[in-house]
């Protein structure tokens, strides 16, 4: 590829980068999001970057549309066809409740009871059809939930995954009544055991398809209408990209897409670092994404819970967030005490500072109160945005500081003091709750207001240093062309080793294998870039927790090497084998890739090798007390410059602060590594 652009679509702005092959050529921009047309916005975001779609080889998108509507609860109606008897099967769930403690606590489905019907059918647990499917009822059903006003159908009989025959005669028989394309079917999301987690995942996916499907038609339109030639590649959640056209089939795969390429990046910069264990903190205008890498890849996990009764059990990356960041509202609660999120102030209105509406101080106010970032180069100045400091300290002052008996900037300081908490809180217990030391990690902090707070977390957190990226604003978009084609496989076998036929595991595999190439071909991918990828959920027998166990093909007609591997991964989480039980494969799992874009972006890094011009004076309230700060252009530092903070480094689409006692080093790369002062 030559000419290639990547898009992330925040709560707050959208973030693109442009990259030239043939030159080496790097252009970022960072424009505010449309809310109601996402697509205005990463158009803009072309002129900003002075490109046209035209000049395009590819274009590869992260998009916050899956997220949003299901956790705002504004997806499709859908209508459920289930087995007879397993109709309440959303509600029933598992045996949790939202809050640890107390009673009390409701949970509302993402498809009604009035919009879920059951059917006469049966499939037994081998496979085996233990009474047919009654077509006259399934009808009816359909028709039923037609008429009543269901855009999406979505089917999942019981024990469907281990033969999807009764699903697949429902789908085809439904697809010449449904009124639209939208018909999902769980044995094509997700084949696997557990009715619960398998009937959730095709929901999801039903419920946010014809709203991924609309956004992703629109965009394609528009961007052909303006000459892009290539399909539009979006990414996914488990940090690899896809077609537009698969991505509207399985459209709960985009649910994380946007985090996914951050963390996608950060692996990049480990890789290029030599770091082998890494935090990776993507801190934007809404929330704080936080993900675990280990030898520079991130953690992957197979089922997720999106919001508290919605179980989305899908290869995603381990990315977990709450709500933590520049747009965050601060606010005195009904108790007198300070809260900072998790409620945020978005692209509009925004933060009280830009003058477009807000009325609640945020964090970036409480930023802009302590002398952390410029007025007069905001994020987004290009489009018009102008940072008010007097209206954003009027704010503080009436909604905290009076209340609290504090000035302005005492009142700024304690949002960033409760805000600090909340994070470092959010990425110790992501740490310790795995038995990991966070002093043998290093924290790569990004998004538009991660650098701000980065000295702060590797206080707090305890980490080793911190890596702030060449445009930490602009991450996500990176990790975007960063991305590889995947699409991931699994099937339930639910075996013992010395029951499992090793030709049965190898036709499985070798058929997900040519269905996933057969895609990537489709998609852009050449045949000597597909690369194939064998894995198996495993446990003891009687256990219902699986660990997941890479494998090579050559093993699946030997298990020694993947009962060794189990071993091993099982001893690592429980620090014990079962003597005597016998390993079991739950699931056979097949990831299938190719190369799009680039492994690295170091290439396109341009450091000066001319001294810098002496830095100019920032006064900064930190500890209580205003101190000289450096101010500095992030740009024209050399490699192996050494910055002592106090200091705050500038750049369009970002602002690092070094807190005093630290030190931040250009690394080669263009990367800065914050670290304390020997």
């Amino acid at each position: 590829m030559t000419c290639l652009v990547g898009v992330d679509i925040g709560g707050t702005n959208t973030d693109l980068i442009f990259l030239d092959s043939d030159d080496g050529r790097l252009r970022i921009a960072k424009v505010p999001s449309t809310t109601r047309d996402q697509a205005v916005g990463l158009l803009k975001g072309l002129d900003a970057l002075g490109v046209t779609a035209a000049d395009l080889d590819l274009l590869m998108h992260g998009t916050t549309v899956a997220t949003n509507a299901t956790i705002e609860r504004k997806g499709a109606r859908c209508g459920l066809i289930t087995t007879t008897g397993f109709r309440d099967v959303l509600e029933l769930r598992r045996r949790d409740r939202p809050r640890t403690y107390g009673l009390a606590g409701e949970f509302i489905p993402l498809i009604p009871r009035c919009d879920r019907r059951e059917v006469t059918e049966r499939i037994g647990p081998a496979g085996e059809e233990l009474e047919s499917l009654d077509v006259e009822m399934l009808e009816r059903a359909i028709c039923d939930l037609q008429e009543s006003g269901c855009e999406v159908l979505v089917i999942a009989f019981l024990h469907s995954y281990a033969n999807p025959i009764h699903e697949q005669q429902a789908a085809d028989i439904a697809r010449k009544i449904w009124r639209n394309d939208h018909v999902v079917i769980s044995s094509d999301v997700l084949p696997a055991i557990r009715e619960f987690e398998r009937t959730s995942t095709a929901v999801i996916n039903g419920y946010v398809q014809p709203l991924i499907g609309r956004y992703l038609s629109s965009l394609t339109t528009k961007l052909q209408a303006a000459g892009l030639q290539r399909d539009l590649l979006v990414v996914q959640s488990n940090g690899g990209v896809m077609g537009a056209t698969n991505a509207t089939r399985f459209a709960a795969n985009t649910i994380l897409s946007g985090p996914a390429a951050g963390v996608t990046a950060a692996g990049s910069i480990a890789r290029d670092l030599g770091i082998p264990n890494a935090v990776s903190c993507d801190t934007g205008g809404t929330s704080l994404d936080v993900c675990i890498l280990r030898d520079a890849a991130p953690a992957l996990t197979q089922n997720t819970m999106i919001a508290f009764g919605l179980p989305l059990a899908l290869p995603m990356l381990d990315v977990d967030a709450i709500g933590a960041g520049g747009g965050s509202l601060a606010r005195i609660d009904r108790a007198g005490l300070l809260q900072v999120g998790p409620e945020s102030a978005g692209a509009e209105p925004g933060p009280v500072c830009y003058g477009r509406g807000g009325t609640i101080p945020t964090v970036t106010d409480a930023c802009l109160v302590l002398g952390l970032l410029d007025p007069e180069a905001a994020i987004g100045k290009d489009s018009g945005a102008q940072l008010d400091v007097q209206a954003a300290r009027n704010a503080l002052l009436e909604a905290i500081g009076k209340p609290l008996g504090l000035s302005a900037e005492a009142a700024a300081e304690a949002v960033l003091t409760i805000l600090g908490a909340k994070m470092a809180g959010h990425v110790r217990r992501k740490l310790l709750e795995k038995g990991l030391d966070p002093r043998d990690f290093t924290m790569i902090a990004f998004g538009g207001a991660g650098p701000l707070h980065a000295n702060r977390l590797l206080r707090e957190v305890g980490l080793s240093r911190a890596v702030v990226p060449l445009y930490p604003g602009i991450t996500s978009a990176m990790g975007c062309v960063l991305g590889a084609l995947r699409h991931d496989f699994m099937r339930t076998v639910n075996r013992t080793l010395s029951q499992l036929s090793g030709t049965t595991v190898v036709e499985l595999c070798a058929s997900h294998a040519a269905e996933g190439r057969q895609l990537l071909l489709r998609e852009g991918a050449t045949a000597e870039e597909i690369g194939t990828f064998y894995a198996a959920d495993m446990c003891y027998r009687g256990q219902s927790n699986v660990i997941t166990v890479p494998f090579p093909a050559a093993a699946a007609t030997s298990w020694d090497a993947v009962a060794e591997a189990f071993k091993a991964a099982y001893r690592e989480r429980y620090g014990r084998l079962l003597d005597g039980v016998e390993p079991v494969i739950v699931n056979v799992r097949t990831s299938v890739t190719g190369r799009t874009g680039f492994t690295s972006l170091a290439r396109f890094t341009r450091l000066p090798t001319a001294s810098p011009p002496p830095p100019g004076v920032r006064r900064v309230y930190y500890g209580g007390q205003w101190h000289d700060a450096q101010l500095i252009d992030r740009h024209v530092l050399p490699e192996g410059r050494i910055v002592a903070g106090p200091a705050v480094l500038t750049q369009a689409d970002s602002t690092t602060f070094i807190e005093p006692g630290f030190q931040a080093v250009v690394h080669a790369t263009g990367n800065i590594i914050i670290e304390a002062r020997p």
